[in-house]
């Protein structure tokens, strides 16, 4: 096989997606080392690939852009190779009308006839981490091994810039601290605000452990209604709210210096994992969020999900009268995050 030239991945969803395929792309580059690596991605998560070592160049997917207007870009690229990490028809339409020699996707969809190479895997199934189902795309190119570990490095620009603004807040140095992000893109289950601020308020009243809350611009809204319910805290005791203050890579950086991050199956979670931050998780009973594709990868990590739920209904996440995730309580996520604050060696341990 003649050694590409220029590989164009495509992977326009969530940030946790796109962080999830840096395994696939990091392999790409070292099999390929000579090849130029550009990624298709949505404009919000192109932090997660700009600036990485194994990728040359970005371009952004513009909102509604049609297949014509797309192929005319993939031309313009020259890429001799195309692979759908997120398979979307436009895209596929879009590579075999610029007519990139090898284009390569799932192949049980519909549109999948535009794929001169498919992959015969079933994601549905949710049988294997979505890292392993990345890499079988770059299989298809002779690229061999197993997922290895996501590599993001920070820079010590955004380690600087997390420092000084925890130590704006608050944060004094040298202080242990937890990070918390309780909202979610409703793509699966999550605690009530209620329950989230149940848990901040235990942590927050324990001698020498600050707590951190983060949050996007959008979910200002939910941060209110979460820390509404903490009530007799003192100034020294309250958490720190970082809302919509971080570049996604800044973000990073205030969850690496974390001794443990919590938060439901979203992409902060992946962002927490990708930097080695030990991380515990609330999944849902939903089977297409099963854990088993979507946990954290590569760090230490703890995932929680309701037990023994008797609703049939609640055991497949789709209840209309019962919360399931009212099964996870706030004593067993204490005890998981203490297990990894013992491990990181603070002298904080929730109790």
């Amino acid at each position: 096989m003649i050694p590409p030239n220029h590989i164009l991945v495509a992977r326009t969803d969530k940030v946790g997606d796109l962080l999830l395929s840096l395994p696939t792309l990091q392999a790409l580059k070292e099999a390929f080392p000579r090849a130029r690596l550009t990624v298709l991605a949505n404009p919000y998560a192109r932090e997660i690939v700009q600036g990485h070592p194994a990728v040359d160049a970005v371009e952004l997917l513009q909102p509604g852009e049609n297949p014509l207007h797309l192929a005319g870009r993939f031309r313009g690229l020259n890429p001799d190779v195309f692979i759908a990490l997120y398979p979307r028809p436009s895209q596929a339409l879009a590579a075999w009308l610029a007519g990139i020699p090898t284009r390569i996707g799932t192949a049980y969809r519909w549109y999948s006839l535009f794929y001169n190479r498919r992959v015969k895997v079933h994601r549905s199934a949710c049988d294997r981490h979505e890292v392993e189902y990345n890499l079988d795309l770059a299989r298809a190119l002779g690229v061999g091994g197993t997922a290895g570990k996501i590599h993001f490095p920070l820079a010590d620009a955004e380690r600087a810039f997390a420092r000084d603004l925890l130590r704006e807040k608050g944060l004094a140095p040298g202080v242990p601290y937890v990070a918390v992000h309780p909202g979610h893109r409703g793509s699966a289950l999550n605690w009530r605000p209620d329950r989230y601020a149940q848990l901040i308020d235990r942590l927050c009243r324990r001698k020498g452990l600050k707590v951190v809350i983060t949050g996007g611009p959008e979910e200002t809204d939910l941060v209110s209604r979460v820390t509404t319910h903490l009530s007799g805290l003192t100034p020294d005791q309250k958490p720190i709210l970082l809302i919509g203050e971080c570049t996604l890579r800044q973000l990073a950086a205030v969850y690496e210096g974390a001794a443990c991050f919590l938060s439901g199956s979203t992409g902060t979670m992946h962002l927490a994992a990708a930097v080695g931050t030990p991380t515990v998780s609330l999944f849902c009973p939903i089977p297409e969020t099963t854990p088993v594709r979507w946990g954290p990868w590569g760090n230490q990590a703890t995932v929680l999900m309701p037990r023994d739920l008797q609703c049939p209904d609640c055991q497949t996440g789709r209840c209309r009268e019962h919360d399931p995730m009212e099964a996870v309580t706030v004593e067993e996520v204490l005890r998981a995050m203490e297990v990894h604050l013992q491990r990181a060696g603070s002298k904080a341990v929730p109790k």
